[in-house]
């Protein structure tokens, strides 16, 4: 069946072509829908990309019966409801790299702009005048500026404000100081900036610690003489009290090239001397039109041929390098996560998540939200994956422990994961070896050695001669196939837990035939 691509916003030929190659997916572009126009046909899509221009509402998410996943090809995803993506498990995906450098350039062309004064000499000379005093501006050099957000393109900027030799204040709460001292900033408090910076440009996305984060409050902590950019996110200023700082020759001069509101409601810069506004022209050249128009397509490519989530912003994302290096560990979490989910009796809990291994340790954020899909996704009735499972969990008020501890000496990876219920607990580990293998190596007190991919049929019984015998009769009466079995016992005529590899398909009258012997005291059908 083919994966259809629903393209609602104009995309550079390049990113189509990408889409368009691949096999087994349909590329349908179709611009300038409205929201009911879109509503009406986003049930047949497997995956939306836009650009700005489409607004990805909670009414289009809920219509999306089949949506998997949201491309925007861009940075920011204000026109996306992502909130109501991750609640019904769609992966909202980005191209933070695309524009890069684009946007960060547009940075230094405003500060130049605004510290030289370019657009206003420049209308001078358009009547035809001569004016070298009035336009005289200031050197960027040895001058303090002060970046909040330092993300791609805030480094960036503070790469190249390096060279025009400024001194550089960086705010960012999760940059390491010993990175920031490589890249030759200084990291310091959001007041240390205000004080001392003689120009401020901001780099964070837009939310609701951000939204109006520079206000005349802040302002008033400011040097006279400062300079104010925003080529981030319109919202980020309060662009009315940054107006009146202007007017009242507070600042020195700001520089706008993303608002509140775009196109904006009302103009409130134009006419200002000391104010240049341009509309929204950060990722507005050749280059980064192409560069995030085939990103967030290899993006939707890997997604589904690949099954690699890579830029989500509601989804921890993973290099392809480091998928390949713990995609076994990925895989045996899920699996062990389904094993438990069949098994278990009551409601859960707790689950405790033990590894022991490099690989392991590398994959634990990954391998959590894969036990969580494994153990809810067969209980529960509405779709889960990676995305949705941790927000379902929590709905649901259970607790998840990540330990890293030496479980096991004889196996250098290991994953061993606790269900706790309210009627007991149940465990199950595995392991991966060294050429991929993944393998099921206890299941409780019981010792295995088995592969968890297939149907199996596990039996939880006294150890008694004629069990065995029991469940061949049975299945061979239904003409099911055999295709391994394991059988293991805690101690001699105790209790035994039995997993029969089978071919066909295992019905519940053939789970209810198996426990009709005293002997065995369950049957559960696992289905990995």
């Amino acid at each position: 069946m083919s994966i259809k691509v629903l393209v609602s916003d104009k995309l550079s030929e390049e990113g189509l072509a990408i889409l368009q190659k691949e096999k087994g997916i349909q590329t349908d572009v179709k611009t300038g829908l409205t929201q009911d126009e879109l509503i009406k046909i986003i049930g047949e899509y497997d995956a939306i990309l836009v650009r700005s221009g489409t607004k990805v509402t909670k009414e289009i998410i809920e219509a999306g019966k089949k949506l998997k996943i949201i491309g925007r090809a861009g940075v920011g995803v204000d026109n996306v409801d992502v909130a109501a993506a991750s609640s019904k498990g769609i992966f909202v995906v980005n191209a933070p790299e695309g524009n890069t450098i684009s946007t960060a350039e547009q940075t230094m062309a405003l500060m130049l702009s605004l510290a030289r004064k370019i657009p206003w000499a420049y209308n001078s000379m358009e009547k035809k005048e001569w004016d070298r005093k009035t336009f005289e501006g200031s050197e960027l050099y040895d001058k303090t500026i002060g970046i909040i957000g330092l993300g791609r393109i805030g480094k960036e900027v503070a790469h190249r404000c390096k060279a025009f030799g400024m001194k550089i204040l960086g705010y960012d709460p999760y940059l390491p100081e010993e990175q920031a001292d490589i890249l030759g900033i200084k990291l310091a408090t959001l007041d240390e900036i205000y004080k001392n910076a003689d120009i401020i440009t901001v780099h964070t996305p837009l939310t609701d610690q951000t939204k109006g984060m520079i206000s005349t409050k802040e302002i008033e902590k400011m040097k006279q003489n400062v300079m104010l950019i925003n080529a981030a996110r319109g919202g980020i200023m309060v662009e009315e009290d940054v107006k009146k700082a202007l007017v009242a020759k507070r600042i020195a001069g700001a520089a706008f090239d993303v608002f509140s509101s775009e196109p904006p409601k009302e103009y409130l810069f134009t006419g200002l001397s000391n104010c240049i506004v341009t509309p929204h022209l950060g990722a507005s050249t050749g280059e980064a039109q192409v560069n995030v128009a085939i990103e967030t397509a290899a993006v939707m490519v890997d997604f589904f041929k690949k099954n690699v989530v890579r830029n989500a912003v509601n989804y921890p994302s993973i290099a392809p390098e480091l998928y390949e290096e713990i995609k076994f560990h990925v895989s045996l979490s899920e699996r062990i996560g389904k094993l438990l989910s069949s098994l278990q009796d009551g409601k859960i809990k707790e689950i405790n998540i033990r590894h022991q291994g490099d690989k392991a340790g590398k994959a634990v954020h990954i391998m959590k939200l894969s036990v969580l899909k494994g153990i809810l996704e067969p209980i529960l009735s509405e779709a889960t994956n990676f995305l949705n499972a941790p927000i379902i969990a929590k709905e649901r008020g259970i607790k998840v422990n990540e330990i890293a501890q030496e479980i096991d000496k004889d196996f250098p990876e290991l994953i061993k994961i606790e269900l706790v219920t309210d009627k007991g607990e149940i465990s199950a580990s595995g392991t991966v070896h060294q050429n991929g293998d993944y393998r099921i190596i206890n299941v409780g007190e019981f010792e295995f050695d088995f592969k968890p991919v297939g149907n199996f049929i596990c039996v939880q019984q006294s150890d008694k001669p004629g069990v065995v015998g029991i469940i061949g009769t049975v299945l061979g009466n239904h003409n099911i196939n055999i295709a391994e079995i394991q059988l293991s016992r805690n101690s001699k005529g105790q209790n035994a837990m039995t997993f029969i590899h089978v071919d066909g398909e295992i019905t519940d009258t053939i789970i209810k035939e198996l426990t009709k012997d005293e002997k065995v005291k369950n049957a559960q059908l696992v289905k990995f």
